[in-house]
């Protein structure tokens, strides 16, 4: 009988630990924080219905109060010009977003022009459409960006300037008018790969991605 009562005891005082424990958590001290400061977007790339892409990154933040989510690069028989045997999986935290010239100027406005997928194999490459060069334009509050941290989980791809153990940063942007309802939710886009380069001291054009399919939400 007294094992009954103490084994009831320790199990209350095991449940009553664990609940103090969970009320101080860091999950519910950010779930009680005050509201941000500014408005908050939201934001999806993933591969466009019927394109042979790998690609999912996601985030909802702004770049006063800070940014959530990340996302992952497959590279390989799906990625422009790769081999069958090639491959890459690189992981994505996000760290800066908006439209360009509210949320920040990344890099000068102007005229870009985008390099195209090479081929990168002499044998049999994947399904993916190697697309060309294309030009892109950054106009103040008509072009949305997106910044993410980058590391090269696994890889193939050194001899590309991919190495496993690889950090690197990269910025999405494609063409983004905030003022029209029909540009948010799910579109298909032609996105602007940039990678920052210490040599350059900033963001440089690095590849046309071609098309993805986007969804951009706001609220205040």
């Amino acid at each position: 009988m007294k094992a009954k009562r103490f084994t009831r005891f320790g199990m209350a005082f095991l449940v009553a630990g664990l609940l103090a424990l969970a009320l101080r958590s860091p999950i519910v001290d950010r779930a009680s924080a005050g509201p941000p400061t500014a408005p908050v977007w939201g934001f999806v790339f993933s591969t466009a219905p019927g394109l042979p892409q790998d690609v999912w990154i996601t985030g909802q933040g702004n770049n006063a109060d800070g940014w959530h989510g990340g996302g992952c690069l497959c590279l390989g028989p799906l990625a422009q010009g790769a081999g069958v045997t090639m491959h890459a999986t690189v992981l994505t935290d996000v760290v800066a977003g908006g439209v360009y010239g509210w949320d920040g100027t990344p890099v000068p406005a102007g005229k870009y022009t985008f390099p195209g997928g090479t081929l990168l194999t002499d044998g049999r490459t994947g399904p993916a459409e190697i697309v060309g060069p294309r030009e892109y334009e950054i106009c103040p509050g008509e072009t949305f960006f997106v910044i993410f941290d980058a590391y090269v989980v696994e890889s193939n791809l050194a001899a590309f300037g991919i190495p496993q153990g690889a950090t690197l940063k990269f910025m999405f942007t494609f063409d983004f008018d905030p003022s029209d309802p029909n540009e948010y939710g799910n579109r298909q886009r032609n996105v602007a790969n940039w990678v920052y380069s210490t040599q350059a001291g900033g963001f440089v054009p690095f590849l046309n991605e071609g098309v993805l399919m986007t969804n951009v939400r706001w609220r205040k």
